[in-house]
């Protein structure tokens, strides 16, 4: 579907339709459908529905979205998610919303919370929530994967590193749900708005106790010779909140989907050692990548013929990238030993900093996962419903197994 498209100040732009964000359920893998059908297209178009159902510019090359991510002359990302605006606010969310040179100071600040010798310190903590929940449901013989483990396993680790009760847990994924999910924009600014004040309550608690918690750390960060305050705390520890809840889980439901229904990769990974499903984990994160993210223009510029004015939307979308026939030699082939070099989670500066934790927890989770658990399917007739949009994900998969 095409039409011209034009705005005050915007040429007459041939308008598509792109399927990838439509925030809604399918019963067909996108990744093998939408996705390659898509690369059949220009490298570079303007879509309808790329943001909330805002139009803008979708970029499927993977070359074209590293020069992106580099690109902080061109392209910004300030308050590009638009939940502070949501309730009238300007606070950023750190560092997710911020560009250089204010973006470099807040993630040296924050690169040594997140290193990978950091995030090994985690590894007992993460290896004993995945064995934990694990162990509900190893002798029943079945599970519903997203709701029994890939939704549990992220928050209640999220749940530990600000040190909140457990019995935070289910408010935390309504309110999760309804900002990434919902369509109702006053519910949307009321769970905004829960979510800050519960998380203002905390960094005030923190003030007057400090613990060891990933708040408490962030209080002693430094940024222009002083302490961060409570607007900064809150900006990172809302960040971590959105960044390893969802992704997490989105990423978790794709590749337990794909091992459930091929046998030989999940026995494969069966089989490797650790250090095996290390790179096997690289290429079900290039093959199943989940999340696209936003960029606004800066300033008006030159991409694969089209131009691109200050304000415009460009979507960053990892799943196009990770499936790009000019990148990867037969893309659309799982090989759990390709060492691939993907864009899944972000590239140049704007590389994911929650990176080495979340690779952490899938690995773990499928290490775990497949020492107690024998060969797993989907149930026999279920027909898997996908979610589209901003981040792809499976959201019912009832597993069986023995």
């Amino acid at each position: 579907m095409t039409d011209l498209a034009t705005t005050p100040q915007a040429p007459a732009r041939e308008m598509r339709h792109c399927a990838l964000y439509d925030r809604k359920v399918i019963y067909e893998n996108p990744h093998e459908t939408i996705v390659p059908a898509i690369h059949e297209g220009p490298a570079v178009f303007f879509a309808d529905n790329v943001s909330f159902n805002k139009p803008g510019w979708v970029v499927r090359r993977a070359e074209d979205l590293r020069k992106i991510y580099a690109d902080t002359e061109n392209y910004h990302k300030s308050g590009n998610t638009g939940f502070a605006q949501m309730i009238g606010e300007t606070w950023d969310i750190i560092p997710t919303e911020l560009d250089p040179p204010v973006h470099t100071a807040y993630r040296s600040a924050l690169n040594p919370l997140y290193s990978p010798s950091q995030m090994m310190k985690l590894d007992g903590k993460v290896r004993g929530r995945a064995q934990e929940l694990i162990a509900k449901f190893k002798d029943k013989g079945e599970c519903e994967f997203v709701q029994d483990f890939a939704i549990l396993f992220p928050i209640t680790i999220f749940l530990e590193m600000i040190d909140l009760p457990v019995e935070r847990l289910e408010q935390f994924l309504e309110w999760e749900n309804q900002l990434l999910r919902g369509t109702d924009v006053t519910v949307q600014i009321a769970s905004v708005r829960a979510v800050k004040e519960l998380l203002m309550e905390t960094i005030a608690a923190r003030r007057k106790n400090p613990g060891d918690d990933l708040i408490s750390k962030c209080m002693t960060l430094e940024v222009d010779g002083r302490k961060w305050n409570d607007q900064e705390v809150f900006g990172h520890a809302f960040n971590l909140y959105l960044g390893g809840l969802d992704t997490v889980t989105a990423n978790l439901s794709l590749q337990f989907r794909h091992l459930a229904q091929n046998p030989q990769d999940q026995q494969t990974m069966r089989e490797n050692t650790p250090s095996q499903n290390v790179v096997a984990v690289e290429e079900l994160l290039r093959a199943y990548a989940a999340v696209s993210t936003q960029r606004i223009v800066s300033k008006e510029h030159q991409l694969d013929g089209h131009t691109l004015l200050p304000g415009d939307v460009v979507s960053m979308s990892t799943p196009l990238a990770g499936r790009d026939p000019e990148a990867y030699e037969n893309p659309q082939d799982v090989k759990l030993d390709r060492k691939p070099m993907h864009v899944t989670l972000g590239h140049s500066i704007h590389r994911c900093l929650g990176q080495h934790l979340a690779r952490r927890e899938l690995q773990t989770a499928i290490e775990e996962f497949v020492k107690v658990i024998p060969m797993f399917k989907v149930q026999d007739g279920f027909r898997v419903p996908w979610f589209t949009g901003n981040v792809i994900q499976v959201s019912e998969l009832p597993l069986r197994w023995g």
